[in-house]
């Protein structure tokens, strides 16, 4: 049996109009089009699906039978167009999201690329900031998701988090600095030099206070901006401290080296990335944003597996 979408159209239309010149004309056929449309449906059921010896469109047993499974049909076609409508507007639309300095580096480069590669009609543009800026696009729905640090974001229930995989964090100095050169130094000699550093979450200032014993820790310099604050290395003595992305990306650029440490504190493996992908939990996450989360997601699981540099794991 084969089952015509029109026809189905069709046969409902005159089932709720109850009449063959307002169901031909909702459907913007002729009548003599629209009475052919459904014999044929009755040809290919097999069977006559209104009463011919009523002046109104009644329903025979198998007209009955046949209505709910053509309303089915209709909703089913409706649902398709659309479905295929978004589809195609995803190919073609526009994806816009925010991240934090350091995801910057080198997994969202490398997610872009990959996006771009695969949707290469879509339009992509990303910000990157600071936490409270970004936290602020989040909350007015600017962005359906971020890539940020986690630390306060897992603190909000009105926040989704899903974690990215952590790398442990080092100080480094500029290659001239007067501790370049020692070999291995204390923390009490290291803390004796300026400190320059972006945004730090509570987590991190917290580590930091305590090796610095004090009550809170306040960096000398603080600039959001990573590469600018990396290049104010090269023209004082303050010291900072980096991820393995980070410093593989500026270390050449910037001069840098990675201070070794004589005595590295316990709290010191609480030192390390804390990235994730942070969305609205009640949101819909739109076709494009969850195609980007799941690049990001495959790109971030490669690195973790191969040691590699995300955009090496394609």
């Amino acid at each position: 049996m084969h089952l015509d979408f029109r026809q189905l159209r069709n046969f409902v239309a005159l089932v709720e109009y109850g009449s063959f010149n307002r169901a031909a004309e909702a459907v913007c056929l002729s009548q003599s089009a629209f009475s052919r449309s459904i014999q044929a449906l009755e040809q290919s059921v097999g069977h006559p699906l209104f009463d011919r010896q009523s002046k109104l469109p009644v329903l025979t047993l198998h007209g009955h039978t046949l209505l709910p499974y053509a309303r089915r049909f209709q909703a089913l076609n409706l649902e398709l167009s659309g479905q295929l409508r978004e589809a195609d507007e995803a190919q073609r639309g526009e994806l816009a999201f925010g991240c934090g300095q350091a995801p910057g580096f080198r997994l969202i480069p490398a997610a872009v690329g990959e996006f771009n590669r695969g949707l290469p009609q879509a339009r992509v543009r990303f910000h990157i900031d600071n936490w409270h800026a970004l936290h602020h696009a989040l909350t007015i729905r600017q962005y359906p998701f971020v890539v940020a640090d986690s630390w306060q974001a897992e603190l909000d229930p009105q926040l989704r988090v899903q974690p990215l995989s952590a790398q442990p964090c080092f100080f480094i100095c500029h290659a001239d600095h007067p501790l370049a050169q020692q070999g291995p130094v204390s923390i009490q000699a290291m803390l004796r030099y300026p400190f320059a550093a972006p945004y730090l979450p509570p987590g991190v200032r917290k580590v930091l206070a305590t090796l610095s014993q004090q009550q809170d820790f306040i960096p000398a310099i603080q600039c959001d901006h990573i590469y600018a604050l990396l290049s104010t290395l090269a023209h004082t003595d303050a010291i900072s401290f980096a991820s393995e992305d980070g410093f593989a990306l500026c270390q050449h650029s910037h001069r840098l080296v990675k201070l070794a440490l004589t005595d590295e504190p316990e709290e010191w493996r609480l030192m390390q990335t804390r990235f994730a992908i942070i969305s609205p939990v009640h949101a819909m996450m739109p076709q494009l944003a969850q195609k980007m989360i799941d690049i990001i997601l495959h790109l971030d699981g490669l690195h973790a597996l191969s040691g590699m540099p995300p955009e090496q794991g394609r």
